[in-house]
């Protein structure tokens, strides 16, 4: 009978993790790339994000009328309407317009009285800067956006964009590898996906036959938490062909997923593998479904055995 791979001591969750993280932390190496501003969303920053200019560039008016020097309304009143001519005491500004002294506040349309085409009348003093933007009242130049190690929101991508940015540096997005294993597995997807690679078919089921579908409920997973994913065609319960298969993708991706074989069945090679090409952090975790998990390093890489059945997984 051929020896079986039982594990017989279990830890929590939170004691794998935990382990696993102690390991991997030192090992993992943050890679960055620069990204246009407007394609940053959903990315990880993998450094601070600091204002180039600031946000409004100059005094901007606030609303829609006129820019006046606020020390000739102080006398205005109901009982008193100050008079104000176009080009000597006031100029027109609509939102967002510059504001250059002397002139010093803003007076919104709906409060002017029109006398004629030249002049208006107010009948209430105005306050220095009153509906006036000042330079930097959103964001001021050399002040920090947003910090490093943050995911971009869409109000960030504004802010970034306001502070003169047009790119910004962020962490790569890691590649996962997906492996499906076992011999009674098929595919019935074909290359549907556009980041699957090999050979994937239309086979038909028939009896003994299992239907690969964990590997597309990764697939989103990973997209989900914001990597990519490849699916490598199944391989079938043979030691060395599953030993290649995680070499080549420890290669090419950032994480291995390692879909089946975790347990303790006689074709369950997935832990022994992974004990002679790198190092098994935890194998078994006090979790159901899910105990079989595995949590190992390969060529500094992290490398998770999942169960097959699709709850644990």
């Amino acid at each position: 009978m051929r020896k079986r791979n039982l594990y017989l001591n279990t830890i929590t969750v939170e004691e794998s993790l935990e382990k696993y993280l102690e390991i991997l932390t030192p090992l993992l190496k943050r890679e960055s790339e620069m990204v246009r501003a407007d394609r940053s969303l959903g990315r990880i920053t993998a450094t601070a994000v600091f204002a180039k200019c600031c946000s409004p560039l100059f005094n901007a008016a606030a609303m829609d009328g006129i820019a006046v020097r606020a020390a000739h309304t102080v006398k205005a009143s109901e009982g008193n309407p100050v008079l104000l001519q176009e080009g000597k005491d006031y100029i027109e500004v609509d939102t967002g317009d510059p504001v250059h002294l002397p002139y010093d506040a803003v007076i919104m349309a709906e409060d002017l009285l029109v006398e004629d085409e030249d002049h208006v009348k107010i009948i209430e003093p105005a306050t220095v800067w009153q509906h006036v933007r000042p330079i930097g009242e959103d964001i001021v130049e050399g002040e920090m956006i947003i910090p490093g190690g943050h995911s971009v929101s869409p109000v960030d991508v504004g802010a970034i964009i306001a502070g003169g940015n047009r790119e910004i540096e962020v962490v790569k997005i890691p590649k996962v590898a997906i492996i499906p294993t076992g011999t009674e597995i098929i595919s019935t997807m074909d290359d549907t996906i556009a980041d699957t690679i090999g050979t994937h078919g239309d086979e038909e089921v028939t009896e003994g036959n299992i239907i690969d579908s964990n590997s597309y409920m990764f697939h989103g997973m990973v997209k989900e938490a914001g990597g990519t994913a490849k699916i490598y065609p199944v391989t079938e319960d043979d030691y060395d062909k599953i030993k290649a298969t995680v070499l080549e993708a420890v290669r090419e991706s950032d994480v291995v997923i390692i879909n089946a074989g975790s347990s303790a069945g006689r074709e369950d090679y997935t832990v022994h593998i992974l004990r002679e090409i790198g190092e098994v952090v935890v194998h078994g975790v006090a979790i159901k479904p899910g105990k079989p998990i595995i949590l190992a390093v390969v060529e500094g890489k992290p490398v998770i055995g999942l169960p097959g059945y699709p709850v644990s997984a």
